[in-house]
């Protein structure tokens, strides 16, 4: 399988799985964990525009901003850039995604699952499954990863081929967004401009990305 069809297959397989959480799970049981950054913006982008077409329906999705303690201007803009791009209320909550998460619960007791944008090269996700309850030690709801297997480079190109927009950091060199206190831009992409100032690649040209994703942030 070439790497063209095989990303086409990934995608359809991360549709199929989202068919199968909307057929199973009520709406108001359902959200999607939303930070500004490209893979849960990818994952927005697949719900509200390929899956309608799928479930010959429009979709109701709840989506919350898990906002850091010190976030960046610029994904506090792209965020609300979202709202408007894909016409959905995007609830704004502080805080940790466990602290979250027991908010979202305590507050809503029908709620049983969680859209994440995470991906195999995520710390801690390496055995993940595509559907997996939280751990015993967090609130128990089911974590759903529909992106859980694409590469780095395969949001990249979902992103650049679909028009998608993300935040305007990624041209900037950041690959990987925290907040202010953990991020900088990613070492890999730095380069001396002719008058031997600083400057950074975008993000889509990191090599190896799923390797040196993370080596901006500290």
């Amino acid at each position: 399988m070439d790497l063209k069809n095989e990303f086409h297959y990934k995608l359809q397989q991360s549709i199929e799985l989202l068919q199968h959480v909307f057929l199973n799970y009520e709406e108001d049981e359902i959200f999607l964990s939303f930070n500004g950054g490209k893979d849960c913006t990818v994952l927005l982008d697949v719900v509200k525009r390929l899956l309608p077409s799928h479930l010959n329906y429009e979709l109701s999705l709840r989506c919350i901003y898990v906002q850091p303690v010190d976030p960046f201007e610029e994904i506090e803009e792209f965020v609300d850039h979202c709202k408007n791009h894909y016409n959905i209320n995007i609830e704004t909550m502080r805080g940790g995604i466990k602290s979250v998460l027991e908010r979202i619960c305590q507050e809503n007791p029908r709620m049983k699952s969680c859209l994440m944008g995470s991906r195999r090269s995520d710390p801690y996700c390496e055995l993940l499954k595509p559907i997996q309850e939280t751990d015993p030690d967090w609130p128990l709801i089911m974590r759903i990863n529909p992106l859980l297997d694409w590469s780095c480079a395969e949001v990249w190109d979902y992103i650049r081929e679909n028009n998608v927009p993300y935040c305007c950091l990624y041209d900037r060199g950041y690959t990987s967004i925290g907040d202010k206190s953990n991020t900088i831009p990613n070492p890999h992409l730095k380069r001396i401009g002719e008058c031997g100032e600083y400057t950074y690649l975008p993000a889509y040209q990191l090599q190896e990305a799923d390797k040196y994703e993370r080596a901006g942030r500290m």
